[in-house]
């Protein structure tokens, strides 16, 4: 059965419950289940990280990580209520249960989604709930651009499991896997989420035009998105 009706997560113990709940209850082919499964090993891997690390702005990280995950539940929990999902996240659950669309595909659409437009408004969140600014070359910054190191660790675990089988047997694939995160770039994407986050905090005060740029952002990443799942 689907899970609606969550409150938000309010701490990386209750995002990985979730995320276990989740797994637990999509079918292991649909789209969704592709992508979940995937960011909870990777939230796995970057929890362990933080805890064995000493980052420069304290508790920054790990209330990013709860803001960051409670963006993907909503759009979830969205779905499963039969209520408007976001554009950024719209192809990825209408594409969820079609007919060859590949398992590395249905996670790139994911990531797109999470990594393109969610972050910047996760990074915005943790710096108003911790009265901090997103700028360059701020402690939040350095810390945020030091999980970099985790997530390529990560990103050669996520193309093995793509290629051997945990997540789906794609052998034939070759280089496909490979190819695909390196057209996704996942650093250059996390890069260019914090340089957004800081026009978002420009723009708070300026209804309209904050309006206007996060509309704008969601369509530009819904359109991605579209092409990745082709």
């Amino acid at each position: 059965m689907p899970i609606t009706g969550w409150d938000q997560a309010a701490s990386i113990d209750d995002v990985l419950e979730r995320m276990a709940a989740i797994d637990a209850a999509l079918p292991r082919h649909d789209g969704v289940a592709y992508f979940n499964r995937m960011y909870w090993e990777v939230t796995k891997l970057v929890d362990a990280a933080v805890d064995a690390s000493t980052f420069e702005a304290g508790e920054f990280l790990a209330r990013l990580d709860v803001h960051f995950a409670n963006l993907y539940f909503a759009a979830y929990a969205a779905d499963a209520d039969g209520t408007t999902v976001s554009p950024a996240w719209a192809p990825l659950f209408e594409s969820r249960g079609r007919d060859r669309t590949l398992p590395i595909q249905f996670a790139l659409a994911g990531m797109n989604a999470h990594i393109s437009h969610d972050l910047p408004h996760a990074v915005v969140a943790t710096c108003a709930e911790l009265d901090r600014q997103p700028v360059e070359d701020c402690p939040e910054h350095h810390d945020f651009t030091r999980t970099n190191e985790v997530l390529a660790d990560a990103q050669e675990k996520i193309k093995d499991w793509f290629s051997t089988g945990v997540i789906a047997t794609i052998d034939r694939l070759g280089g496909r896997v490979d190819d695909g995160f390196a057209t996704f770039g996942i650093h250059v994407a996390r890069a260019a989420a914090w340089r957004t986050s800081e026009v978002l905090w420009e723009l708070s005060a300026n209804e309209r035009l904050d309006r206007l740029f996060r509309e704008g952002l969601s369509r530009s990443v819904e359109l991605t998105s579209r092409g990745i799942l082709l």
